[in-house]
């Protein structure tokens, strides 16, 4: 089988709730994307290295799960950072007047 097709087909095992787009670069690499609907969720370079062998794709899909894990755990920090912005108490040093 291609290995193209290969990395796409375990691309969309991996990701089933994303559709899977790959392109072939001209250096043998594979240019990744995940789409949700019309956004871009992913956009990964992969060089043929990272594609070509049954670990190094496991690690990849597994870096760009922990990037989704990341992606969608700081959303909700950055919100509850923001509110924490207005009011901020300031200190004054010690010993100034």
């Amino acid at each position: 089988m291609n290995l193209v097709l290969e990395a796409n087909l375990a691309f969309s095992a991996a990701f089933p709730d994303f559709d899977i787009a790959t392109q072939i670069r001209p250096d043998g690499g594979l240019l990744l994307t995940l789409h949700a609907g019309d956004r871009i969720i992913a956009k990964r370079s992969l060089p043929f290295g990272q594609f070509n062998s049954p670990l190094q794709l496991e690690w990849q899909i597994s870096a760009i799960r922990r990037d989704l894990a990341l992606d969608a755990a700081m959303a909700p920090a950055v919100v509850a950072l923001q509110s924490h912005s207005r009011g901020t108490v300031r200190y004054a040093a010690a010993g100034a007047q």
